[in-house]
């Protein structure tokens, strides 16, 4: 796979991908920023997450959210709400990803955000966990011919040649063994807190690992029991080109 000129796959440094979610905190400065993070901590990847709240509940439902949230009487769609990446952002902050040379792309969740995405040329799409084998989503992405990445929990990878990573159960994930289903796998969708996990992903052979990060002075509202700090996630790639240096 190759996107915007990066090669991924074997014999190619394992790619990092600095997964910006909801770190932002709702305000676009603070999203700049983060991609600033990601240049400064060596990320190959910048990923956003383009989605409207009502294509959210389209794909997953509606109803209480979990708690901390359900027990203030949020909805699902409350969170996605508080949650998502204004559309009207992502010509923004691509833009700004052009001009430092970061290269970028995006999870997608439904026509209108592939849409605004196609607008801008988006590299490649991801398929979140929860979504990746819904026929509609699947096959309207199939239809931009762009690569495609899949998370799955599943300890056997879905069928066919997108890039598939093992995302193991849990948010956050909690211990499980990597080594027998991350052999089916390209690579590890990690949501948690210790950089140690993805840098051992890549010293058994993945070629991308994806992890929530979040600035160091400012955390996920949302989020910051899923994501690494801009420092460790700096430290995980440093622990990566390192082993690399020495396999």
């Amino acid at each position: 796979m190759n996107i915007s000129g990066v090669e991924i796959g074997k014999g190619h440094p394992c790619r990092t991908v600095f997964e910006i979610s909801n770190s932002h905190n709702g305000d676009y400065e603070r999203a700049v920023a983060l991609i600033d993070a990601a240049k400064d901590a060596g990320a190959d990847f910048v990923k956003f997450q383009a989605y409207t709240p009502q294509e959210l509940v389209e794909l997953r439902g509606d109803g209480p959210a979990p708690d901390p949230w359900g027990a203030r009487g949020w909805s699902m769609r409350d969170l996605y709400e508080k949650a998502q990446t204004p559309l009207n952002w992502l010509p923004g902050l691509v833009a700004h990803c052009r001009d430092i040379g970061m290269p970028w792309f995006s999870s997608v969740f439904g026509v209108g955000s592939l849409a605004v995405l196609e607008s801008l040329n988006c590299p490649a799409y991801k398929l979140a966990a929860l979504d990746h084998s819904k026929r509609r989503l699947l096959w309207m992405v199939r239809g931009t011919g762009k690569p495609i990445i899949r998370s799955c929990a599943s300890q056997h990878r879905p069928p066919g040649n997108d890039t598939a990573l093992y995302c193991p159960p849990g948010y956050p994930q909690t211990p499980t063994s990597l080594l027998r289903p991350l052999k089916r796998y390209d690579g590890l969708s990690y949501h948690g807190t210790d950089p140690s996990v993805p840098a051992l992903a890549a010293a058994l052979d993945a070629r991308m690992v994806e992890c929530h990060v979040q600035l160091d002075d400012e955390p996920s509202e949302l989020e910051s029991n899923v994501c690494l700090s801009m420092t460790q996630f700096a430290e995980m790639v440093r622990q990566i080109r390192a082993t690399e240096a020495w396999v």
